[in-house]
């Protein structure tokens, strides 16, 4: 690097809470969200990320994006931070885009309902589950939001540890989600996925019985 280079980046940083997330400065994040008053509400950061053409992340999501856990938690703690109305978003974004760890540190965060739903009655496990289908039926797609299998049952199993109910309705499929699994397992017998879901979502059902 020349200094020039080097004081545009700098001036990035202190001027754009977006590149302090991705490059990871605590400190220059904390100085933007509690001195400066970076709107965490806000989507239309420009970030360096190379799937956001149109800068419209949040400074969550690209916390998300980077896994980095102690910017999450920080970022999580803004009181102005409106959770409540962006948590079934934020749950699918960090399905597709996060790493495990992190991804498990914002589901089991005290402020995230897990069971958040939109305006169609869909609940972030509701999409996970009908993702595994298309994944399923139609393996090889490149489309981000449709991961592979293994990627999808993991996150499954991380929402139901969480706390994800299971015995809601499946909007337009007139089910429950634990119907829903069963029906994709009674139809593919041998399907390990489906397997593991099943009985994941057993476990779970079984042991709140027994609380």
């Amino acid at each position: 690097y020349n200094s020039r280079s080097l004081r545009v980046e700098a001036n990035l940083v202190f001027n754009n809470p977006a590149v302090a997330v991705e490059v990871g400065l605590l400190d220059v994040i904390r100085f933007h969200v509690e001195e400066k008053g970076a709107d965490l509400n806000r989507s239309v950061w420009n970030s360096f990320r190379t799937e956001n053409f149109y800068g419209n992340d949040s400074l969550i999501e690209i916390a998300l994006v980077r896994g980095d856990v102690n910017i999450l938690e920080s970022l999580l703690s803004v009181n102005g931070f409106d959770l409540e109305r962006n948590t079934f978003a934020l749950i699918c974004f960090a399905s597709c885009h996060s790493e495990e760890e992190c991804f498990e540190a914002f589901i089991r965060h005290p402020r995230v309902n897990v069971n958040a739903v939109d305006t169609f009655g869909d609940t972030p496990l509701c999409v996970l589950l009908k993702r595994l289908s298309f994944s399923i039926t139609a393996p090889g797609r490149s489309i981000i939001e449709f991961r592979p299998s293994d990627y999808l049952v993991r996150r499954i199993l991380l929402l139901l540890e969480a706390g994800a109910t299971s015995h809601g309705l499946l909007p337009l499929r007139d089910c429950t989600m634990i119907e829903f699994a069963r029906s994709s397992l009674e139809q593919d017998p041998s399907n390990v996925h489906w397997r593991s879901v099943v009985q994941k979502m057993e476990e779970a059902i079984n042991s709140r019985v027994r609380e």
